[in-house]
């Protein structure tokens, strides 16, 4: 057995633990959208620089968001100047171990939205962490720290973010 096969089970482990004390413990803080994060796949974003529609559905500047890409393949290093991480980026039980990361995570988002595909272990080792308000993704029983979760098919990026502005009009967090 690799280190990396090693560390993603013991991540699998960390987020199976957390989610019992997640689940009961839970408070979600709402307040008018003004700094988001995006946790998106690198091949993702390589097709389509979702940043700028975004930014617009959302009703705020390009320079309130901040982008970390993760790349499953770990080939990866920059990319139009955004924040990459990797398994390499985790140690043991989900720690972290990469800078880029470590900051992403200590960024006091308004809102986090997850475009990863649902099911990877480390993407959701990063909404666990984040210090986010309030957090979006893909509707998956694996992603139970989600505070709002859109059931797409696919990978829909114009879709899901229309359904999220109308979630997020509904609550009066944009205009």
């Amino acid at each position: 057995m690799g280190i990396l096969n090693l560390k993603k089970k013991t991540a699998v482990k960390f987020i199976k633990n957390k989610q019992n004390i997640l689940l009961k413990e839970k408070k979600t803080e709402t307040k008018r959208i003004k700094k988001v994060g995006v946790l998106a796949e690198v091949s993702l974003f390589q097709t389509y620089d979702f940043r700028k529609r975004l930014s617009s559905e959302l009703g705020i500047d390009e320079d309130d968001m901040m982008v970390l890409l993760f790349d499953p393949s770990g080939k990866e290093n920059s990319l139009n100047n955004s924040k990459i991480c990797n398994e390499k980026s985790f140690g043991l039980f989900g720690s972290i171990k990469a800078p880029a990361l470590a900051n992403f995570l200590e960024k006091k988002f308004d809102l986090l939205i997850n475009y990863c595909e649902a099911g990877h272990v480390y993407d959701q080792v990063i909404m666990y962490r984040s210090l986010a308000g309030l957090k979006v993704g893909y509707d998956h029983p694996n992603n139970f720290f989600n505070d709002i979760s859109i059931k797409i098919e696919g990978n829909q990026l114009d879709t899901f973010n229309a359904e999220l502005v109308k979630y997020l009009e509904i609550l009066k967090l944009i205009d």
